[in-house]
């Protein structure tokens, strides 16, 4: 009996905390290992300068990035980076006139 309000309390934040990340919005963090925030445009595909930066922080150990070495050679190819699922644009609506 004296456990029982310490279980409700705890299925409670269990419930309510993985609810609220059903919900969340794009923090910039999202998409394959966090590599939307090397999209710097936001337009939900990574450009020549883009995947530079990308390279770049692969190669100086970002070890948030070392999923994306499928192969496991120390260096991303161009298949690799082809694989990663960035957030796409929310498309605007067109106003009617």
């Amino acid at each position: 009996m004296k456990h029982t309000p310490l279980l409700l309390l705890t299925a409670f934040l269990l419930f309510s905390t993985s609810a609220h990340a059903k919900g969340k919005k794009d923090d910039r963090t999202s998409g394959t290992y966090g590599c939307a925030k090397f999209d710097v445009n936001e337009d939900g595909v990574l450009d020549a300068a883009e995947i530079e930066a990308l390279r770049k922080a692969f190669a100086e150990g970002d070890s948030a990035l070392k999923p994306l070495d499928a192969n496991n050679d120390g260096k991303l190819d161009n298949a690799e980076i082809a694989a990663i699922k960035l957030p796409q644009p929310e498309k605007k609506k067109k106003k009617k006139a």
